[in-house]
């Protein structure tokens, strides 16, 4: 493992004599040397927690050589970045913790230069907003103002959470704003801060895990920066974190984006555990069904859904409305079929595909049927089916007054599933079926299930595990007669299990500290020595076998300090916590199995849960984490199709690197990392309700191939060296016919060249015979000529013999040939480089014969420009939706072979013989300007074989996108873009 040294020496300015004279991580020195620091562009680091981040902003202040504050999100925080700093040569008497007594580097936290003293600073903006809004509704100045005191003093609750919901609002606007209306916002406290470390001649700031940056810390730094452009110096903002926030929240997500730009330098997290200095991992799921009293309210849905669809939709009415959605009038007269068809699609592509799922579904010998592609013939999902039904509501029974009482039970039974129905349309609102899942009574014993199997490796008797759940009590009942979900919930399930009885849980939230009954005599005298306080055991109403200690005046962090204590020597080795205390923050190196019951799915929220079992263990020196997720599934005898626990799960995989479930010697990211893809499969087959498919049988193929943490160590092959480069890569699926085709057949082009010999032969055959006869000579001339003639005849047949072969007996080889014409594709149209014909890497998964799936990337050029490729191999292979241009494959255009008249005569016997055309979708690139496309379409020609660029530019063309969309070439699964590391 390479290490380097940096030293710093520059003129005698503030920071600039820091000097750090140990051995540099790899990626901290790269990071050093790729990112310049230029004052007024942010530099923005991403890093996993435990990779080195304060090192790094340090060094990179002191390149900046003037007077810095560093703010952290902690006061624990806050002090680590204080001794590191006062590790660095130099540094001596120049760090100050105190926001009176500045040093050369400050280091805060985010609330010391935030609202402090307590109030709300925004109230009377808010409260201005508030009259504004009630003025636009129709009230006047006077009474608008009236009302809302008038609330104040009849409601206080009611009147602060209307100011606090504009107070978020208006933060999140005055991130962007200039310095005097920033001013308005701020405590004076926080004005006289700033204010000090203006004049104190402060310039870098520094920002530890400004994923928070989102809302109020946001507008503080913000206004700090200003001042110090007012002040006439250029500020330097340094932003590190270990992962970027959601961009679910735009306005909150572009405040951030706005402060610190595009990330400049991110450290994979496979990078750090190379170099050990993270754990090594690996990240598994776990299924459940729920519990039977969960099913009886999942089913009580399942009936009135389908009771309506019955009612409403499979009636005369329902199918010509149905109807109606995918062949929408027209003033054009007579318009086939399939252009109607096309038309629906290309106006509300969603909506038309659950009309016709619902339509084939409810009546599958419609006529409509021939006109869909087979991945259509399968129901809809719940939320289709609601959507549905809602616009069935609004275009059939609200028009009518007779059908009052209908549209009422229409709006209640929709609600049920989170949606909203007013006469505007329809609504997304909270999921009960999501609530449900999520809180599942049937995830508590997934977690003795998980701990069971782990203790049966032989690391079992080094476990030391933390089970996170959302919050201590879950507010939701429904399904469930039973306790609501949480962590206390949870932990009575792991206490209640004697099998789990040797690892001594222990509960901790904010307000409880709780142990099992029959480890008082161990953890009671040990809580109490670590607390310093005489702990008394409480019996737990409603949990038997239940203990809580009351630890008033302690303190969470005093309580929780005490518990990770004892997780690592070993005496309690399970932990039950929330988020909110076992989260971010919480550091306890012997934690190692981390079971995320959460319903949080953001990339920053799952990074930051993992980063508390990845750090390193002193006394485990090989130790590997296991990171699992429990999630809830449908059975699927249940009709009802709705899976957004599983939507969670998958987007929690989203982000996270590691290394991939079948084939241990590769680092990928996504839910590849946590399921095979005969997994992935069978998932999908529960998913559309095959009655074979179930999630016992799913953890049973998890559990059977669990791999031995000490195999995962080895894996990893820590301390080697690495490229540190990402990649990009399209996984697509064999066809059912065959992986790849284009252009004629092997079996057709050699039949006809057999037909065609044979013909001349055959013609010949007399006259050569008397040649023959004449002399021998004269025969054998005769023959050669023959044969000569033949040839020349099949010769443009003979040019696409070598070409068909490939393509039917080594199909790696189609597929390099496709990735070529993309690739080529996208360098004439500017959107990449040139790739060398070694930069195309195919890689078949298992035997070429049998090959299910197939990788397919280029390996040159930058991360983003990789993925630009593997995304355009993606969408070519993918479902035909609404593209602009089409290729139409294996047949050739007749107008480059109209001087070919045998050929000619080849493509008319293939179009008797062999099955009709397939299309594949340009990619969105390719397709945004016809010379684009016309320029591939000319790449696929060259390098693949025939095909025919088709535009979808007028009505008349929908027709052509509707057989597209039925008679699609690409892959047999929805192909996806697996990024992969190395």
């Amino acid at each position: 493992m390479q290490q380097f040294e940096e030293t710093v020496t520059v003129p005698a300015t503030p920071l600039a004599a820091w000097r750090f004279t140990g051995r540099l991580r790899t990626y901290q020195a790269d990071v050093l040397e790729r990112v310049p620091v230029v004052a007024g562009d942010p530099l923005h680091i991403v890093a996993p927690p435990g990779s080195g981040k304060t090192l790094l902003g340090l060094l990179l202040a002191a390149r900046r050589g003037a007077r810095a504050v560093a703010l952290a999100p902690t006061a624990t925080i806050r002090s680590q970045w204080a001794r590191a700093a006062e590790g660095l040569e130099g540094t001596s008497g120049a760090v100050s913790e105190d926001p009176h007594e500045l040093g050369d580097l400050t280091v805060l936290t985010y609330q010391m230069l935030s609202v402090i003293e307590g109030g709300n600073p925004l109230t009377d903006l808010a409260v201005a907003e508030w009259a504004r809004e009630l003025e636009a509704g129709g009230r006047t100045a006077t009474a608008a103002g009236a009302w809302i005191e008038a609330l104040r003093a009849a409601n206080p609750t009611a009147f602060r959470d209307g100011v606090t919901r504009r107070s978020r609002t208006l933060r999140r606007q005055f991130a962007q704003q200039d310095a005097d209306l920033l001013a308005r916002v701020l405590h004076p406290n926080a004005l006289a801060l700033v204010d000090r470390l203006v004049e104190h001649g402060v310039q870098t700031i520094i920002l530890d895990e400004c994923h928070h940056l989102l809302d109020h810390w946001a507008l503080v730094v913000a206004y700090l920066a200003s001042r110090i452009r007012d002040a006439g110096r250029t500020p330097l903002l340094i932003g590190l974190t270990a992962t970027l926030p959601s961009v679910e929240d735009k306005r909150s997500y572009d405040n951030y984006a706005g402060l610190l730009g595009e990330v400049d330098y991110e450290v994979p997290t496979p990078a750090v555990v190379k170099e050990g200095n993270l754990a090594p991992y690996r990240d598994h799921v776990w299924f459940v069904e729920p519990i039977e009293d969960e099913l009886v309210f999942l089913r009580d849905h399942e009936r009135r859904l389908a009771g309506l669809i019955r009612e409403l939709l499979a009636g005369d009415d329902g199918v010509a409305h149905l109807t109606a959605l995918l062949q929408p009038s027209s003033d054009g007269g007579d318009e086939p079929p399939e252009q109607r068809l096309a038309r629906a699609f290309a106006s509300d592509f969603g909506l038309a595909e659950s009309a016709a799922r619902m339509l084939l579904d409810l009546t599958p010998d419609h006529p409509l049927r021939g006109l869909l592609p087979p991945d259509l013939r399968t129901p809809p999902d719940t939320e289709q089916s609601v959507r549905l039904l809602a616009r069935y509501a609004l275009d059939r029974v609200l028009p009518d007054p007779s059908r009052a009482d209908q549209w009422q039970r229409i709006k209640r039974t929709v609600a049920d599933f989170g949606y909203t129905l007013t006469d505007r349309g329809v609504r997304r609102g909270r999921d009960p079926i999501d609530t449900l899942l999520a809180s599942s009574a049937a995830k508590d014993a997934a977690v003795g299930d998980i701990l069971r199997l782990e203790l049966g490796q032989a690391t079992g008797h080094l476990v030391r595990a933390v089970v996170i759940a959302d919050f201590a009590v879950h507010g939701n009942k429904r399904g469930a007669a039973r306790r609501p979900a949480g962590a206390l919930r949870v932990f009575d399930a792991v206490a209640g299990d004697a099998t789990l009885a040797a690892l001594r849980p222990v509960l901790v939230t904010a307000r409880h500290l709780r142990i099992a009954a029959r480890d008082a005599a161990v953890l009671v005298p040990a809580l109490s020595a670590a607390l310093d306080a005489d702990l008394t055991p409480t019996p737990v109403d409603g949990s038997p076998g239940v203990l809580d200690l009351d630890t008033a005046g302690r303190g969470s962090a005093a309580v929780v300090a005490a518990v990770s204590a004892l997780l690592a020597r070993g005496e309690v080795r399970v932990v039950v916590g929330t988020r909110g205390l076992l989260g971010e923050g919480w550091d306890c190196p012997a934690a190692n199995t981390l079971i995320d019951l959460t319903a949080v799915a953001t990339s920053s929220s799952t990074q930051q849960l993992r980063g508390r079992t990845l750090r390193l263990d002193p006394a485990w020196p090989r130790k590997v984490a296991h990171n699992w997720v429990v999630t809830a599934v449908i059975p699927a005898r249940i009709a009802l199709a709705s899976a957004p626990d599983l939507r969670r799960m998958m987007r929690k995989h989203d982000r996270i690197w590691g290394l991939l479930r079948e084939d241990s010697t590769q680092v990928v990211r996504g839910l590849p990392i946590a399921l095979t893809g005969e997994q992935a499969g069978r998932l999908r087959a529960l998913e559309g309700k095959d009655r074979r498919q179930t999630a016992a049988g799913l953890n049973e193929s998890t559990a059977a191939a669990l791999p031995p943490r000490e195999d995962s160590y080895r894996s990893w092959r820590i301390g080697e060296p690495y490229a540190d480069r990402e990649g990009a890569a399209a996984v697509v699926s064999r066809a059912s016919t065959r992986a790849f085709r284009t252009g004629w057949t092997l079996q057709l082009i050699l039949t006809a060249i057999i037909v065609i010999v044979g013909a001349v032969l055959v013609q010949v055959a007399r006259p050569l015979a008397t040649l023959w006869q004449v002399h021998p000579a004269a025969g054998l001339a005769g023959t050669a000529l023959a044969l000569g003639l033949a040839g020349w005849l099949v010769r443009p047949l003979v040019r696409q013999v070598g070409l068909a072969a490939r393509q039917a007996f080594t199909t790696t080889a189609a597929y390099r040939r496709v990735v070529r014409a993309v690739a080529d594709a996208l360098h004439d149209a500017g959107h990449v480089p040139a790739f060398g014909e070694g930069d195309i890497r195919v890689a078949p998964e298992g035997n070429e014969d049998l090959t299910a799936r197939f990788e397919l990337e280029v390996l040159g050029g930058s991360p983003a420009e990789r993925r630009i490729v593997a995304t355009a191999l993606a969408e070519l292979f993918g479902p035909v939706r609404s593209p602009r241009f089409l290729l139409r494959i294996e047949r050739g255009d007749p107008a480059r072979v109209r001087h070919q008249p045998l050929l000619q005569l080849g493509l008319w016997a293939a179009r008797l013989l062999t099955r009709r055309d397939r299309f594949l979708p340009v990619p969105a690139l390719l397709g945004r300007r016809r010379a684009d496309a016309e320029a591939f379409a000319r790449r696929w020609q060259r390098t693949v074989g025939p095909c025919a660029l088709l535009e979808i530019d007028a009505p008349e063309d929908l027709a052509q996108l509707t057989r597209a969309r039925r008679d699609a070439a690409g892959s047999s699964a929805p192909p996806a873009v697996r990024e992969h590391w190395s």
